[in-house]
């Protein structure tokens, strides 16, 4: 909206002071028409001026499937490495004595 202001003022300006030749009792057009293109011109870079000062953007969009993978690589790398000194069976029994005995048939 404020480049439409902006241009529509420059134009209306740019008539009174190039265009018209004709005069209004107490009024100079010239000059009426120099400060309407003055305030167009600082309308169109009020958007620009105000965009340049705005504090940057800390946030980014981002999918959740990044956020999933940013999660999973955060717990990867907080897990303690396995020890080299530690036997490959540290953990337990094999499967093979952790499996449910067999029931006999008859």
């Amino acid at each position: 909206m404020p480049i439409a202001g902006g241009v529509a003022l420059l134009t209306i300006g740019a008539i009174l002071t190039f265009a018209v030749t004709g005069s209004i009792r107490g009024i100079d057009l010239h000059a009426v028409g120099t400060i309407l293109m003055a305030a167009g011109a600082a309308l169109l870079l009020l958007p620009l001026v105000m965009r340049g000062m705005s504090p940057p953007k800390r946030w980014s969009a981002r999918s959740r499937q990044d956020a999933i993978d940013e999660a999973d690589d955060k717990r990867r790398n907080s897990a303690a490495p396995p020890h080299r000194d530690s036997p490959p069976d540290a953990d337990g029994p094999p499967r093979q004595d952790r499996a449910r005995p067999r029931r006999s048939r008859r």
